[in-house]
């Protein structure tokens, strides 16, 4: 079985548009999104049509929630003044995680444990997310049943990573590069390059492989749609895939 696997679009058509071109080579069985689909400086209507269209086995993530429960943040106000009322419907029925192949994949937006909201494989008491340490991420994997594949999203954050006898991948982020956030604590985000990000599992007579994609795309236009906008940091972090100077 081979799964493709996207996660945090963020609203960005164009970067989604160059993955599902990479994708239509990649002899996936399974598309799976892993949500935050929408909030993003960028074309939230463009991308809600693109990922309704799309035959992938699809998820909420917490923006999804936030856009749908009248969050404050600015990138949920701005994908919600820009919906449709189909796509809203749409988000409203998404599950917050999924059980594929008959529960060997669990997938997720955060955390298994901790929901959407949570860092599945990440430390940010350094203000910079780096690799937790294993009896920190084995507890966030409760829940998973007898999964041996879980994938999640969130941090924007490719990683490959193996824990308690389960396989934890991360895509990436297709649409936003670098971010700021907190609390609990502020940190930072950064993939270090523009590149829409996605990844590719395939089950193997030894297990599961993966392998993470980073794909060019039309990253200044994608950044003066966050200028015009007003985002000019995330219009920075569009171009580089870094937040500008402090």
């Amino acid at each position: 079985m081979r799964i493709a696997v996207i996660a945090d679009v963020h609203g960005n058509s164009l970067a989604l548009a160059a993955v599902l071109a990479e994708l239509r080579g990649a002899g996936a069985d399974l598309l799976v999104n892993l949500g935050d689909l929408v909030s993003g400086p960028f074309d939230p209507r463009a991308s809600a049509g693109a990922q309704m269209a799309l035959d992938a086995a699809t998820l909420a993530g917490n923006h999804e929630r936030q856009v749908l429960n009248g969050g404050s943040g600015a990138l949920d106000v701005l994908a919600r003044e820009r919906l449709d009322p189909a796509h809203l419907d749409w988000m409203a029925g998404l599950p917050p995680t999924l059980s594929l192949a008959d529960g060997e994949v669990f997938a997720c937006h955060g955390s298994p444990a901790g929901g959407d909201d949570d860092y599945l494989l990440e430390d940010i008491d350094a203000g910079r997310t780096v690799l937790a340490a294993e009896a920190a991420i084995l507890p966030r994997l409760a829940g998973v049943g007898a999964a041996r594949l879980v994938l999640c999203g969130h941090t924007h954050t490719p990683r490959v990573v193996a824990v308690g006898g389960v396989l934890v991948v991360n895509p990436g982020s297709v649409g936003m590069p670098a971010y700021r956030a907190g609390p609990p604590v502020p940190h930072v985000v950064e993939a270090g390059a523009p590149h829409a990000r996605y990844a590719v599992v395939e089950r193997r007579a030894g297990g599961w492989a993966a392998e993470l994609r980073a794909v060019p795309y039309d990253a200044e236009a994608a950044a003066r749609q966050a200028e015009a906008l007003g985002f000019a940091g995330l219009a920075h972090a569009a171009r580089t895939g870094r937040l500008p100077p402090a």
